[in-house]
């Protein structure tokens, strides 16, 4: 049974108490008793008609008795009947029903009763008669006559009205009462100095005590909140399920709850909380109130949203990133100008393709073209045909090879074809047609042939780069017997020379292979050095392709093979030296420059144990190596004893870091680094090799042509990706994508001076031309091939990452 309130306990006391008082002043004689009065005012009553019907007697006028007791009946309602009776018993008048209502028995020996008055009438100081009143009785007699008592009414009264007055009245006063006196002061000054809010509920879940904290939160005064229901604060639940407060829970079920998420809004503002409820009990084990403990989440509940939301930005820029990513490698796979595979790409998938037909037992062959008279193409028609010619042909390439097959640009004018599958004879018919096809079609509105040269697996080639070196050798012998032709390996006609005509031969004893090299571990190791310098894999990268350039003509395929892997690791060996001096912005000093050169040492060990060639680590080892060495006794080579590639590589790392910008200085032109090239010529470099490295790589730029231009890799890919989108909307006349890929553009360029930021600044004022939309877009894409021309003049000369000092031409590191 549920417990009696404090209220209504105190109500039924002091209803108690009231009717207690009152009874004890009615016994003292402090109430009025009604009968008593009653029976007085009868007797006063009788005793004034007593002397009027006396002096009636006297006169004998009975009949004015008569109308005397009428009168007296109709103004009294309490009187019932009027007699006068003589001495002998004879009434003698009577108003009312006399005789029913008065009998002998209601007086006991001539005395009178409360109901029953008689009085003695004198005639002569003789009895004449008596004057008899019968009246209402007083009150019921038994149970009915107590609760018809005036005292006993006034008695019920007081207990329930009284109680119920004492019930409501103790009710608004307890409420405005302040229940937290009973908590000492020390404690309401311990609970202040906490930084969390806290509240102490009694039974009815109204607040006795708030703290310093939970007033803040609430934004009233703590004094405010005494006395009030929890509830009328303005909370909402996080749950909009959840229709209980915890505290009703708490006080209602005696358990402590945690962690409950609520939010209370106060000054128009939201704060996410999270209650902490724990039941107190009273001496007998009874539920008296609760301790409530709030701790303020706002903060880190913003925070998490702003990281929620950060990370599905996130999750979309990676997204984003990571299709970039594909296009981006898509495109650093792929020649920009034909579309097909490049060089370091095909690398890996002639590897695989040729351990997996090792392996399975299958067929492989290889095609090599070269389209005949391709100089004289550019001399007479220009570069710009030249590329058409170059479109041409692989256009041809992609359309008639099969899907298993990979078309790669070797260089330059030079294509490359893998067939897997496919033997000796299924590679020359297929080269046949290719020839065919060439030779009908104008590519660039000029008339073209192609010279192939075809070799397959099972014609003796001990590794990829072997059968790469025959179908070389093959192309070469198709050429030297009048073009436009296909030469099988094992066709070769024996009185044609395969070797090249080298101008410059390099010792024999230089040109030592001891095995195939994996160009898959290559790459991993230039992965690395991406990962820890990116200028210098960009200038490796670069390097790289000056050497193959250079090389043409002067070393067979597998040589410029070992060649470009040599220029793509010869700084291998700055993996092992320390970012303080790596990254570096400024010169370096002496004990810099001792660590710097120990770099050398370190790549050719890593390029030793990786790879196991000699000519490799000869090319890397001896690429420092003066051709003319300062001091006429030398452990290492000089001269033509110096292996080919490495003075090939000498001179083209000296050329690259010449024309590289660096933060302490801007980078030479061509013309200034083919000039420093010459001046060290016979000393520093090979004087034959620096002729031939300068026509293969530095023809003057013709009138009207682009500038050269600077960047590195990453950018003129990613301005080739936009490009390429830039291209496709205009091909479909899209406004918005064009000028979207101009934003994108503006936004890759910004901040360089270069040609191609003035070309982009250009597209911008193109696209945003207020002309017809068929005259700005033919401007539009006659600014993307500039556009385009000079990517592919930054990709073999763009900027590198600064090098710390130079003290000559090849002074770098």
């Amino acid at each position: 049974m549920k417990p009696l309130s404090t209220a209504t306990r105190l109500s039924m006391s002091l209803a108690a108490l009231s009717i207690s008082v009152l009874l004890t002043a009615q016994s003292i004689g402090l109430v009025p008793d009604p009968s008593r009065l009653a029976l007085k005012g009868r007797k006063d009553l009788c005793e004034s008609l007593a002397i009027t019907f006396s002096s009636a007697a006297q006169r004998g006028d009975i009949a004015s008795l008569r109308a005397s007791g009428k009168f007296l009946m109709a103004r009294n309602a309490d009187v019932l009947s009027i007699g006068l009776r003589l001495a002998n018993g004879t009434l003698a008048a009577q108003s009312g029903e006399h005789e029913r209502h008065w009998t002998a028995e209601k007086t006991t020996a001539g005395h009178s009763t409360a109901s029953h008055v008689q009085v003695p009438i004198l005639r002569n100081n003789q009895p004449w008669g008596s004057l008899e009143v019968c009246f209402k009785p007083l009150g019921a007699h038994g149970i009915w006559g107590f609760f018809q008592n005036p005292v006993t009414k006034l008695i019920m009264f007081m207990a329930s009205f009284g109680f119920l007055a004492y019930l409501v009245y103790l009710r608004r006063t307890l409420k405005y009462l302040d229940p937290s006196a009973v908590i000492p002061e020390r404690v309401k000054s311990m609970l202040d100095t906490l930084a969390e809010g806290v509240l102490v509920l009694d039974q009815r879940e109204r607040i006795v005590l708030a703290n310093d904290a939970f007033a803040e939160l609430a934004g009233v005064s703590a004094a405010s909140l005494v006395g009030r229901s929890a509830a009328e604060l303005q909370w909402k639940a996080q749950d909009s399920a959840s229709e209980k407060f915890p505290w009703t829970t708490c006080l209602k079920g005696g358990e402590t709850l945690k962690g409950t998420p609520l939010r209370l809004i106060s000054e128009n503002l939201t704060r996410a909380l999270t209650v902490n409820c724990a039941p107190i009990h009273g001496v007998n084990g009874a539920t008296r109130g609760a301790l409530l403990t709030f701790d303020d989440v706002t903060i880190i509940e913003e925070t998490n949203a702003q990281l929620r939301e950060t990370l599905i930005k996130l999750e979309k820029s990676q997204d984003e990133i990571e299709r970039q990513n594909v296009e981006l490698q898509a495109l650093a796979s792929t020649d920009p100008l034909t579309g097909c595979r490049n060089r370091r790409s095909f690398y890996p998938e002639l590897q695989t393709e040729w351990s997996a037909a090792q392996r399975y037992g299958k067929s492989l062959a290889l095609v090599m073209l070269d389209v005949d008279h391709f100089k004289k193409i550019n001399d007479t028609h220009g570069h710009s045909v030249g590329d058409q010619v170059l479109q041409g042909v692989s256009k041809i390439l992609r359309t008639m090879a099969r899907d298993t097959d990979l078309v790669c640009r070797y260089g330059g004018e030079e294509f490359c074809i893998l067939l897997p599958y496919a033997d000796v004879v299924a590679a020359f018919n297929a080269a046949e047609r290719y020839r065919a096809a060439i030779e009908a079609e104008r590519c660039g509105g000029v008339a073209v042939t192609a010279s192939f040269g075809v070799s397959a697996l099972h014609l003796g080639a001990r590794d990829a780069q072997e059968i790469l070196d025959q179908a070389d050798k093959s192309l070469y012998a198709a050429k030297r017997s009048g073009r436009n032709r296909v030469v099988r390996w094992d066709q070769m006609p024996a009185q044609i020379e395969v070797a090249s005509a080298k101008p410059v031969e390099a010792p024999k004893e230089a040109q030592k292979f001891t095995g195939p090299i994996a160009f898959h571990a290559v790459t991993a190791l230039m992965s690395a050095l991406d990962h820890r310098d990116k200028s210098t894999a960009g200038h490796s990268r670069r390097v790289a392709d000056l050497c193959v350039t250079a090389a043409r003509g002067l070393m067979s395929a597998r040589e410029c093979f070992i060649l470009e892997i040599a220029a793509l690791l010869h700084d291998i060996g700055k993996m092992g030296v320390p970012d303080s001096v790596l990254r570096k912005p400024g010169p370096l000093t002496e004990e810099e420059w001792k660590l710097m050169h120990t770099h050398d040492r370190m790549g050719v060990e890593i390029l030793s144990a990786a790879f196991g060639s000699n000519a490799l680590t000869e090319m890397v080892a001896h690429h420092h190596v003066w051709y003319q060495p300062k001091t006429p006794e030398g452990a290492a080579p000089s001269g033509e004893k110096i292996p080919l590639g490495a003075r090939l590589l000498s001179i083209a790392d000296a050329y690259d870091a010449m024309v590289s910008n660096r933060p302490y200085r801007k980078g030479r032109s061509r013309q200034e680094a083919f000039a420093e090239l010459r001046r060290a010529a016979g000393t520093q470099f090979d004087p034959a090799l620096v002729e031939k490295f300068i026509q293969a790589t530095g023809v003057p730029d013709a009138p009207g042509a682009p500038a050269h231009v600077e960047m590195n890799d990453e950018k003129a890919i990613r301005i080739r990706l936009d490009l390429a989108k830039l291209a496709a909307a205009a091909d479909c006349n899209d406004l918005t994508t064009i000028a979207e890929a101009a934003r994108a553009l503006a936004e890759a360029t910004s901040g360089d001076i270069s040609s191609v930021a003035e070309r982009v600044a250009t597209l911008q004022q193109a696209v945003s031309h207020s002309g017809s939309p068929e005259a700005d877009l033919e401007r539009i894409v006659a600014i993307a091939r500039e556009l385009q021309e000079l990517c592919r003049s930054a990709e073999s000369s763009g900027s590198e990452a600064p090098i710390q000092q130079e003290t000559s031409a090849a002074a770098v590191r």
